[in-house]
């Protein structure tokens, strides 16, 4: 019964067979609830509550997901991967979908928090750290805009350091991160953890990923999270971090009213430095 389960399940994904998962969780329901010829022997293997769970929730099948990972809960179960990956699955089921939600919302962080700090604990399960950031982040778009990203700054914090605390070798995917979470404390108006935070983030962007420390000096810049004797270290050899500077100065100036009588002065500056450039880079061509 069991290959038979595996095989269906494998239809189900490779050709995205709904009847073939229905057939497959109709027999997995059956068993569980001893309505099969089967003997005690033959208890059916919790990994495929959770293989079905998983094959239901990306088929949209909702209810058998949820009913699929009651099961395996409910149930005596071995503490492996498919652990983690059922509270994934079990946190997938209460993605928001907008901001109105924010109960569904703490459901969808808790069992996503419940994945990352149980895999932390193992280092065959680093890799489900990876894969659930990355799962996370493209589910909490609704959450990206201003006045909703102070929301996304406990799971967040706790992603990035989960991600440190492994040293994932994916640098990238952990600056943009970095990234993000400043701007979630920015949005949510603390500054101290802002400043605290960014300085360790920068260190780390800067040796390991440069070409995104642009970013982060940037908004550093831009709400005075350096001290002037910094900015001038980091400016005083680079002509790129040079035009970042002077833009998001004219840029903070701009937006808070503020307009020196040495604005075109400023202006002439930055024109004067650009003009250095074969191609000016995308960072200053992007500078919001």
């Amino acid at each position: 019964m069991e290959l038979a389960v595996r095989e269906l399940l494998l239809a189900a994904q490779s050709a995205r067979d709904v009847q073939a998962l229905k057939n497959a969780y109709k027999l997995i329901k059956s068993a569980t609830e001893g309505q099969t010829a089967l003997d005690s022997s033959d208890n059916i293997s919790t990994d495929l509550y959770v293989l079905c769970a998983e094959q239901a929730l990306q088929l949209g099948y909702l209810e058998i997901s949820s009913d699929c990972l009651q099961m395996y809960f409910k149930g005596r179960f071995p503490v492996n991967q498919f652990l983690v990956r059922a509270y994934l699955c079990q946190g997938q089921l209460y993605a928001p979908h907008s901001t109105d939600n924010l109960e569904e919302f703490e459901k969808f962080v808790l069992f996503f928090m419940k994945a990352i700090d149980f895999a932390t604990h193992n280092r065959r399960y680093f890799f489900l750290i990876y894969n659930a950031s990355i799962l996370y982040w493209q589910l909490v778009r609704p959450f990206l805009k201003p006045g909703f990203r102070y929301c996304l700054i406990p799971s967040l914090s706790q992603i990035v350091t989960a991600l440190n605390q492994i040293e994932e070798q994916d640098n990238e995917w952990r600056a943009e991160l970095m990234i993000n979470l400043l701007e979630c404390y920015l949005d949510a108006s603390k500054l101290e953890e802002a400043k605290e935070f960014s300085s360790t983030a920068a260190v780390f962007i800067k040796e390991n990923v440069p070409d995104k420390y642009s970013q982060i000096f940037s908004l550093m810049v831009y709400h005075k999270l350096m001290n002037i004797s910094q900015i001038k270290k980091e400016t005083q050899n680079s002509l790129h971090l040079s035009v970042i500077y002077k833009m998001q100065v004219l840029k903070l100036q701009w937006d808070t009213n503020v307009f020196p009588s040495d604005a075109t002065a400023n202006l002439n500056s930055i024109y004067e430095l650009l003009k250095q450039y074969d191609v000016p880079p995308a960072s200053v061509l992007n500078v919001k």
